[in-house]
């Protein structure tokens, strides 16, 4: 009976010694998990963070980007049939500001006459605003024309707009 307390008595040392080592060890492997997945965690919010950045820029830009062109003009012209053989240049201002000494023309020689030339360049035209032009045209027209418009924003600054028309 004496062998068997001494063997309990030595094994009671020897968890005391072992088992505060494997608690130990067991504790250091729990605190290494807990820090490979903390540092997982804070990768993946630095990315969250970033992509918020980039969200949050594009944001501003688009922003700017209406700002800008809410205080932008577009002029643009179409050619307009309103009778038999009557036809009108209809020029209009689609932006949403003023467009200055706006005119329009017909690139190069396509048998198309502007009869009221004298109203271009008009000299201001308001933010979805129009105005008309009279053509004259004859069997010798080509069928499909470029028409370009100019006009200068309350910047100063001069633009240009091309587009392609038609007899329709």
């Amino acid at each position: 009976m004496e062998v068997l307390i001494s063997t309990l008595k030595e094994m009671v040392r020897f968890i005391k010694d072992w088992g505060a080592l494997i608690i130990a060890g067991i504790s250091l492997l729990v605190a290494i998990i807990s820090l490979f997945k903390s540092s997982k965690a804070q990768r993946l919010q630095n990315k969250v963070n970033e992509l918020e950045l980039k969200i949050k820029q594009n944001e501003l830009d688009k922003i700017a980007k209406e700002k800008e062109d809410a205080e932008l003009a577009c002029v643009e012209a179409r050619f307009v049939t309103v009778g038999k053989g009557k036809h009108r240049l209809k020029v209009w201002n689609s932006g949403n500001a003023t467009a200055y000494n706006v005119s329009a023309r017909f690139d190069g020689d396509v048998g198309i006459m502007i009869m009221d030339q004298e109203k271009q360049p008009f000299e201001e035209l308001e933010a979805r605003k129009s105005y008309e032009l009279v053509l004259i045209t004859h069997n010798g027209s080509a069928s499909k024309f470029r028409i370009t418009t100019e006009w200068t924003d309350s910047s100063g600054n001069q633009h240009t707009k091309t587009q392609m028309g038609d007899f329709s």
